[in-house]
């Protein structure tokens, strides 16, 4: 029921569509993402709301896009249309950096940071998945080599924002209050001692 060269087109421009959306998203919310609580509009919580939902969302399709289409190139014997395997390892570190999100926005509200180990385990899967691709596509030219730093920055990026979900977590900010106030009743406790006994020399 769809034209060949509807297919054609969606073909060749699936992956290209999905990498303009995840840098448009990233634009938004790095340009709007500290802005959204100062200037609050509508229009801007709309943007950067949207974006943000769309940013891991994109990312985790075009990762699946850019297996699949490997998968088609290796494995059936045939190179299908517009597939350039070292040009697609390139782009999956930088759909795992864009997982990372900008510095601007790491969550969107306070409830988001409760959702810091679904982020946990989407980066040990979309990390297997970048280096399972990468070693798919390793030709072992300039392209293949320049994919490890990116994929290292990815990593740093992405783990970087886990890992101030966790920090932001409820819990965790419970259980870091309650050691600051225990390291506070302490502090109290030993000044305490510490002038009783002084007052002890003094009088003797």
């Amino acid at each position: 029921m769809i034209p060949d060269s509807m297919l054609e087109w969606w073909d060749k421009w699936e992956l290209r569509g999905l990498i303009l959306l995840s840098l448009v998203s990233q634009i938004i919310l790095t340009l709007l993402g500290d802005r959204r609580k100062r200037k609050p509009s509508k229009l801007r919580r709309a943007l950067v709301w949207s974006s943000y939902l769309l940013e891991d969302k994109v990312a985790t399709v075009a990762m699946g896009v850019i297996s699949s289409n490997l998968g088609e190139y290796y494995n059936k014997g045939e190179q299908p249309k517009n597939v350039n395997p070292q040009l697609l390892a390139f782009w999956a570190p930088f759909f795992l950096m864009h997982l990372g999100g900008p510095d601007t926005i790491t969550a969107y509200a306070l409830e988001d940071n409760e959702l810091w180990l679904r982020h946990f385990v989407g980066l040990l899967s979309q990390t297997s998945l970048t280096v399972y691709v990468i070693i798919l596509s390793w030709k072992g030219d300039w392209l293949s080599h320049l994919t490890i730093p990116m994929l290292i920055i990815g990593i740093i990026k992405y783990g970087e924002r886990t890992w101030s979900l966790y920090r932001a977590s409820i819990k965790h900010l419970r259980d870091s209050f309650l050691r600051s106030i225990d390291s506070s009743r302490k502090s109290d406790q030993w000044q305490e001692s510490r002038a009783s006994s002084l007052c002890g020399r003094i009088l003797n």
